[in-house]
């Protein structure tokens, strides 16, 4: 199934819930901020801290995906295979991810420090700790169903 340039837009501004299972069906869940789509049917998902994930991916490539924009009514579960890239183009590209990322946490960041001052040091270390992480692996996932969580006549289609 194809993703539409809207389903796209909220995967690629938004935090995903990635959900994995080990190969004996021992689920795992997290929340992931690096995801970008790179086609109509792929998205790319960053590995920085994953283990659990990882590892089940290494185990069963299966994969599903949770985002919403809930405030533009847009809410989407994506499931399909996963394959994890430690080199290439792909592990190339995840660089980028993160340097964009970047730009945005520091955009939140200082609009979050003019709203709450006295948090203004914490926000500064969380920045200064996501400038130091790199890309352990790459996912590569091929989307092969897409549906809306918003139920119909609410926004979803």
């Amino acid at each position: 199934m194809e993703m539409t340039d809207e389903m796209r837009k909220v995967i690629d501004n938004s935090i995903a819930h990635v959900a994995t299972s080990s190969r004996d069906g021992k689920p795992n869940v997290v929340p992931v901020g690096l995801i970008r789509t790179i086609s109509d049917r792929e998205l790319l998902i960053v590995d920085v801290l994953f283990r659990k994930t990882r590892r089940n991916l290494e185990e069963n490539p299966q994969i599903a995906i949770a985002v919403e924009a809930l405030e533009e009514g847009r809410a989407y579960q994506l499931k399909g295979k996963a394959k994890v890239s430690t080199h290439g183009e792909l592990y190339e590209k995840a660089f980028e991810i993160m340097r964009e990322q970047d730009k945005v946490r520091e955009e939140r960041a200082s609009a979050w420090k003019q709203k709450r001052p006295g948090l203004a040091g914490g926000f500064d270390k969380l920045i200064e700790a996501h400038h130091r992480l790199r890309p352990k692996a790459v996912v590569l996932v091929e989307v092969e169903e897409i549906y809306s969580t918003i139920p119909r006549g609410m926004g979803g289609e």
